[in-house]
């Protein structure tokens, strides 16, 4: 919460500052009038920016206890039914990227079946910048030689296998 008040009094005060010079050539106007001028857009955008923020927080966080919830009236599975299901070009990135994102829901790793679909069982797209960094991002991490900036993607992508070729691609493209 602290965060976001600083965040947003920060860009309450660039508003300010816009609205403050914009006043300046406002002919006949006090200074308290400047300053009122001024204050307006810094309100509104301090408000606004609170208020998105609070939006995409509940949104983020209803979206995250829907999946949660759907994973844990799942089934449970084992590593090796997990593994068995199809054949896997990395099954040690597959359990990897399974455990980060049973963290990421906060669920047992059982909980994870090999067929979930990542955009209509994880709904990934709305949780797109999160779950790369909790998920995709310490998986390629830990497989790099040396760090390294890396671009990528979830888009298009529905099934483990496909985000584990994903980041197979990705890593292969560094060496």
């Amino acid at each position: 919460m602290r965060f976001l008040l600083i965040f947003s009094g920060l860009l309450a005060v660039v508003a300010f500052v816009i609205g403050f010079v914009a006043s300046l050539f406002i002919p006949d106007v006090t200074w308290i009038g400047r300053l009122g001028v001024a204050a307006i857009p810094a309100g509104c955008t301090f408000l606004a920016a609170i208020l998105l923020f609070t939006r995409d927080s509940a949104r983020h966080s209803a979206t995250i206890k829907k999946v949660r919830g759907n994973l844990l009236a799942s089934w449970d599975s084992t590593d090796e039914q997990f593994l068995s299901a199809r054949p896997a070009e990395d099954p040690s990135l597959l359990l990897e990227l399974r455990e980060a994102i049973a963290q990421f829901f906060d669920v047992p790793a059982c909980k994870i079946s090999r067929n979930v679909d990542l955009i209509s069982d994880l709904h990934v797209d709305p949780l797109e910048p999160s779950f790369q960094f909790a998920v995709v991002r310490p998986a390629i991490i830990s497989r790099q030689k040396e760090p390294q900036s890396f671009g990528f993607s979830t888009t298009s992508l529905h099934t483990l296998d496909e985000l584990v070729k994903a980041i197979r691609e990705v890593l292969d493209r560094e060496e």
